[in-house]
């Protein structure tokens, strides 16, 4: 008998002749001619396979046994199974030994790597393969990008199957952010969902193609591996239902979330027919799904008109033609423009005060806006509706108050009034969360014409979802879509709440701006106000738009600002709309003559701007008799959460029984409780400020972001516990409707009845709940510096009720934290931090980023570096990989800051792989510039620029205002260093308009100082000292000691090159102390670079050795090519002043050296100054020459004035004659080394001449008296 290795030796060497031998029998002589042996090798092995029993003798040849066809088969199979497995080699790194995975799942698999030249490519793999899937089997460790999640929604809500599992730390990942989506799926018959103890190994089958999905210890995805072979996918599909039915059933949990799409199919069984703002049934049933409470969402109206039901000049106008039932879309806030629609009151001054209505818009009592095209004024309306006509989508982006809605309601009444088809319009406030994307594509669809559709505040994470189908339908020249858009998120995709392919899609959207205003459009907009109320024209124009611009808060639009004073000047003020009289802040306070707000002589125009106007309503209203306060706070807070029916909800500051004659009763916080009557009159008191009457004793609420200026001015006048306790009062008694029908029941008395809101509530309780507190928190995520309204999270002002979903519970405090963060408020951010005690892995993950961000603003970088560290092991093991890419860029920063360049390559090289694994183009583009940043401190100087162009490209092909501007900024600081000043000042400018574009502080301060820098180099000291002096405000303002020693050691910088030393060493030594005490080495190291040769021009050597040994061992291993260049300049300084020309030689050689490998010009040209100087010092002349010509070459191009001065003051005396000049010998060969070789900033003919070069220092040369007037140092 064979041994079995022997016929395991038989079948490898001869595995040719048996498989050809298994298809038909061969004599000797075919098989020579079908295998190309020779018929030695033929005999050989027939012999050697007829003695193993795996070949036999047949009438008409040889044939292979069963034996030999089976061992045959299964060797080739092995070998098959060795080549994929060899194949997938890379992608099966990450795998354990013990890892449950078949062959069969490699079986002709396609292997992607998540690296270069593709390293996206894995990712696309997979969304290919669940994009249209109509049944899909998945076991996952985590969500390898966000949209996932999606995907197996839509193969769910398209009738499809979905088989799920989940390991445990990715499915409680996935029921904080994705809980909608795996609840529709779990809706699903024939759907499962079930969470495990672990998934080693990624497997999904979709449709025809399984996939292997590998990652790497952090939770990125490592690789793919893609086969369509049956075997592979059948062995996927077995492997998902085994961990299927061994995990837990999440089904009904996941059920539980899905409300809403519940909502949609049981609408008619719990009687949701009925008409929009009927009473509802008074039960808690039915409610909203998590994937809408967990959108970033501001509460929207229940019914098609929302907070304006109420109101005559509502924003609809009368009852519109959808369908009477609360259908998906009109629940989320998409209706019909139509006739009904159109038909309503329209009040003539309505649109002064608040957002045009459409009967408003239809009546002509908006002005429409324009702007110059092409030399012709057009109207941007009309514009708008001729770019839609062809088909192409629109963005029309602008700041708050720049009159976007309008334009957009204009649009939308244009289109169905010339009958180019219908038009479907979605209000900022308009209603739930949109995500009936297959409804609205039904709609839009299926009609007649070219179908217009309208959606305002696009960068609202409730309104996202249009933007995925806009897309969807691009391609189609009968649907167009307009989106309305906030200047700041809109400009900052990383905020935006879009998948990756809307944000690509982003970019095919026509961009259109809000146009400043000019001094015609103002004419016009006099002209408006004036027939609108009947009051004679405001004067000059010209001085109306230049006060607007001057006095009022830039983030304010100037049409709001504009329109306000328009308003004012008319004399109608707050009685416009039918105010009774007496209104806080009205005709009596804000409008009137007296009490500073008087108008200026022979001007119409009022003295105070909107916020003087604002800060007298403030005023008001805290002297006011109560509720007046409370109602005004509550009012202002909701109005800029957006949420709908303000005055309905005042009606819950009422906290207890209807008082009787003895006046108000205590209410359930102990506090006195407000009456009916009370609230109603203090809602009367707010007309003309944060109210307009506006018909049937209804009223609406102003433009959002004249309340964002109230809360600022009553932040600023009232203390912080104050503050807070009056709003954490108000918002806590409206949230308790969530859970106290009797509360609910004494609001819809007090508005007679009919109460949309209430009715909301009532539907679901949880659901209202959940939205309201997103909402009111919302107010603070968005404007940072409103922080004190929340409290500190040591004590928790707002309560939250029982309705409130759990998983909610633990967010405020994690809000209120980053709050404090962004606002700059660091002490703040600080006590927030220590107070916050997080339920879960994610919230302790953020904490512990939060104290990053502390620690590395305040520039404590150690500190940062090991808080970052903390935050990604937590956020790994949350599943969070958005929350990982942000920790380790963070550290990737603090690194950089603290001149650990190397860590700060790896770091932000691995944020850039995370950030491509999960398809986040803006975080491809952050994670680039650390990169480049790193690359910069390492002295990579090709690669740096490289860096930052594919960087900046990304921000700008996402229109990213912020991330542009920081390209930006990193750029300035390049090409300085380079020597290109023109281009780095336009590049700094360019940057700083960014900033202050997006209103980020703290990186103003650092472009400023940058142009600060660029002016020094240039000898502008004033210039320098102007913008070292505003840096260092903003930097006080914002509380950040780093960035104040940054512009200490500016202005010490600019004084030293003005000749003041006293004054350069104490704001040097100022700097030094600072950043001393914040543990900064390499930025203590450019500091006392800088003092030793402030010692060094004071003569005083001692001291200047002291401080270069002390630059020494700050730099330590930190010290790059820019870092030794100074200090060899230095050093080789000292070293000449001290008599040692070797020395000084030997330092001004390597610094020039150093200088030049890091592309580091101004050091270069200086060092070149001092090493001509060193040569002459030696008598080497035409040293002397080469190296001061050099310096004067290099320094004129790239205008650094100290070293053109240095370089031609040396050259002065070198060829001066008399006492102090140089040898006769020694000036000749100077003379003669200039001639042959000269300058090119001196006339050939000139170039031996003396008088030459002291013209060219003097005309360079700083004067340091009154060159700049510098701030106090105190």
């Amino acid at each position: 008998m064979t041994e079995p290795s022997e016929l395991v030796g038989a079948v490898e060497r001869r595995l040719d002749f048996l498989e050809r031998l298994a298809a038909e029998p061969l004599r000797k002589h075919e098989l020579v001619d079908a295998l190309g042996h020779s018929r030695s090798t033929v005999n050989r092995a027939i012999d050697e396979l007829e003695a193993a029993g795996l070949v036999a003798s047949e009438t008409d040849g040889y044939r292979t046994t069963l034996s030999g066809r089976l061992l045959a088969t299964e060797y080739r199979e092995f070998l098959t199974a060795a080549d994929d497995l060899a194949a997938a080699g890379d992608v099966l790194d990450p795998l354990g030994a013990d890892v449950d995975v078949d062959p069969a799942v490699l079986r002709e698999a396609e292997t992607y790597r998540a690296a270069a030249p593709d390293p996206y490519r894995p990712l696309e793999v997979l969304d290919e393969a669940l994009a249209d899937a109509d049944a899909v089997a998945a076991a996952l460790p985590a969500f390898p990008y966000p949209r996932v999640a999606e995907r197996l929604r839509r193969t769910a809500a398209g009738g499809g199957t979905v088989d799920l599992a989940l390991a445990d730390r990715a499915y409680r990942h996935a029921a904080e952010r994705f809980a909608g989506d795996l609840g529709a799926v779990a809706r699903r018959e024939g759907s499962r969902v079930a969470a495990v103890d672990a998934v080693d190994a990624g497997v999904v089958a979709a449709d025809g193609t399984a996939l292997l999905l590998t990652f790497d210890d952090g939770g990125t995805l490592h690789g793919a591996a893609a086969s369509s072979e049956p075997e592979a996918v059948e062995w996927a599909e077995r492997k998902v239902r085994r961990l299927i039915d061994r995990g837990r059933d999440t089904g009904d949990a996941l059920a539980a979330m899905d409300d809403a799409e519940a909502g949609e199919t049981e609408g008619d069984a719990r009687g949701d027919d009925r008409p929009e703002g009927s009473a509802g049934d008074s039960s808690a049933g039915g409610g909203r799904s998590e994937e809408e409470e967990e959108a970033d969402s501001r509460e929207r109206s229940a019914g098609a008109d929302g907070r304006t039901e109420r109101t005559g000049g509502r924003l609809f106008g009368g009852t519109g033609s959808d369908d009477p039932g609360r259908s998906a879309l009109s629940a989320q806030g998409f209706h019909a423009v139509d006739e009904d629609r159109l038909t309503g009151e329209a009040d003539p001054y309505g649109p002064l005060r608040t957002t045009a209505s459409f009967p408003e818009v239809d009546a002509g009592y908006v002005l429409d806006r324009t702007a110059v095209r092409d030399g012709e004024r057009r109207s941007i309306a009309g514009l708008l509706v001729d770019g839609l006509a062809e088909g192409t989508d629109h963005a029309l982006v602008g700041p708050p108050g720049s009159g976007k809605s309008t334009v957009c309601r204009s649009v939308a009444v244009e289109w169905y009034r010339s009958g180019r088809g219908p038009v479907t319009y979605r209000p900022s406030d308009g209603g739930d969360p949109f995500a009936a994307t297959e409804r609205l594509r039904e709609r839009v669809t299926a009609g007649d014409g070219h179908h217009l559709v309208v959606v305002e505040d696009a960068v609202d994470p409730g309104a996202a979802e249009a933007v995925g189908l806009a897309r969807e339908l691009a391609d189609r020249d009968d649907v167009s879509f307009l989106f309305d858009a906030r200047e700041e998120p809109y400009d900052d995709p990383d905020g935006l709440p879009l998948s990756p392919t809307d944000l690509r899609y982003r970019r095919e959207i026509e961009t259109v701006r809000m146009p400043r205003l000019d001094a015609r459009e103002v004419e016009r907009f006099v002209a408006h106000v004036a027939d609108c109320t009947g009051s004679a024209p405001a004067a000059d124009p010209d001085a109306l738009l230049d006060d607007v611009r001057r006095a009022d808060d830039e983030r304010v639009g100037e049409l709001l600002a504009l329109v306000h004073r328009l308003v004012r000047a008319s004399g109608e003020g707050a009685t416009v709309a039918g105010d009774p009289g007496g209104s806080a802040g009205g005709a009596s306070g804000e409008y009137g003559t007296g009490d500073g707000t008087a108008g200026r002589a022979g001007d119409a125009g009022p003295e105070s701007g909107l916020e003087a106007a604002v800060a007298e309503a403030v005023r008001e209203v805290r002297n006011r008799p109560p509720p007046t306060a409370d109602v005004a706070v509550l009012v202002n807070l909701l109005n800029v959460a957006g949420v709908g029916e303000v005055e309905t909800l005042a009606y819950a500051l009422v906290d207890g029984p209807a008082a009787g004659p003895g006046g108000d009763r205590g209410g359930d916080d102990g506090r006195p409780s407000p009456t009916v009557d009370g609230v109603r009159r203090a809602l009367d008191r707010l007309v003309g400020t944060a109210l307009v009457r506006s018909g049937d004793e209804g009223y609406r609420a102003v433009h959002d972001e004249w309340s964002v200026l109230f809360l600022e001015r009553l932040v600023e006048r009232e203390p912080a516990p104050v503050v807070a306790r009056r709003v954490g009062r108000a918002v806590s008694r409206v949230l308790a409707l969530a859970d106290d029908p009797t509360r609910r029941a004494r609001v819809r008395r007090a508005v007679g009845g009919d109460a949309p809101t209430v009715d909301r509530i009532e539907r679901d309780p949880g659901a209202w709940a959940a939205e309201t507190v997103r909402a009111v928190y919302g107010v603070g995520r968005r404007y940072p510096r409103l922080a004190p309204l929340y409290g500190r999270v040591r004590y928790a002002r707002i309560d939250l009720p029982d309705a409130c979903p759990d998983g909610l519970r633990d967010r405020p405090p994690e809000w209120v934290t980053r709050m404090y963060v962004e606002a700059g408020d660091l002490d703040g951010a600080t006590a927030a931090l220590d107070a916050w005690r997080p339920g879960d892995e994610a919230g302790a993950a953020e904490r512990q980023r939060g104290y990053g961000d502390v620690a590395r603003r305040r520039g404590e970088y150690d500190a940062a570096r090991e808080r970052y560290e903390r935050a990604e092991e937590l956020f790994g093991a949350a599943g969070d990989r958005g929350g990982l890419a942000a920790a380790v860029r963070g550290r990737a920063q603090a690194a950089h800051f603290d001149g650990d360049f190397e860590e700060a390559y790896e770091a932000a090289s691995r944020a850039y792989a995370i950030a491509v694994e999960v398809g986040d183009p803006i975080g491809e583009a952050k994670a680039l510039m650390d990169v480049g940043n790193a690359l910069d401190g390492l002295d990579g100087t090709d690669a740096v620029l490289a860096h930052y162009r594919v960087a900046g490209d990304l921000f700008r092909a996402y229109d990213d205002t912020h991330g542009a501007a920081n390209v930006r900024a990193n750029q300035a600081v390049a090409l300085r260093r380079r020597g290109d000043l023109d281009a780095a000042e336009r590049t700094a400018r360019r940057a700083l308009d960014g900033y202050r574009t997006v209103g980020d502080e703290h990186r103003e301060a650092i472009s400023l100082l940058n142009l600060a820098a660029v002016a020094e180099q240039r000898g502008a000291v004033g210039e320098a000292v102007a913008r070292a002096a505003e840096a260092r405000a903003i930097a006080e303002r914002v509380g950040s000691e780093l960035y104040e020693a940054f512009a200490l050691s500016h202005l010490g910088s600019a004084a030293h090159v003005a000749g003041d030393l006293d004054r350069a060493e104490r704001f040097l030594t100022d700097a030094l102390d600072r950043l001393d005490a914040l543990d900064a080495d390499t930025r203590c190291a450019m500091v006392t670079a800088i003092l030793a040769e402030v010692a060094i021009d004071r003569g005083d050597l001692d001291a200047a050795e002291r401080r270069v040994e002390r630059t020494a061992s700050l730099l330590d291993d930190h010290a790059g090519h820019k870092r030794l260049a100074e200090l060899d300049r230095v050093r080789g300084r000292l070293a000449l002043a001290r008599g040692n020309g070797d020395a000084a030689t030997a330092a001004l050689e390597s610094a020039v050296e150093s200088a030049r490998a890091g592309g580091f010009t101004q050091v270069e040209a200086q060092a070149l100054a001092a090493l001509g100087a060193a040569a002459a010092d030696r008598g080497d002349a035409e040293a002397a020459a080469s190296r001061l010509t050099a310096a004067l070459d290099l320094g004129h191009r790239i205008e650094a004035v100290r070293a053109v001065v240095a370089a031609a003051d040396e050259l002065v005396d070198l060829l001066a004659e008399g006492p102090g000049g140089s040898t006769a010998t020694d000036r000749e060969a100077v003379t003669e080394a200039l001639r042959e070789s000269p300058p090119e900033s001196v006339p050939p003919e000139s170039a031996a001449d003396p008088a030459a070069y002291r013209e060219l220092a003097d005309r360079w040369r700083v004067d340091g008296d009154g060159a700049a007037t510098y701030p106090p140092l105190g």
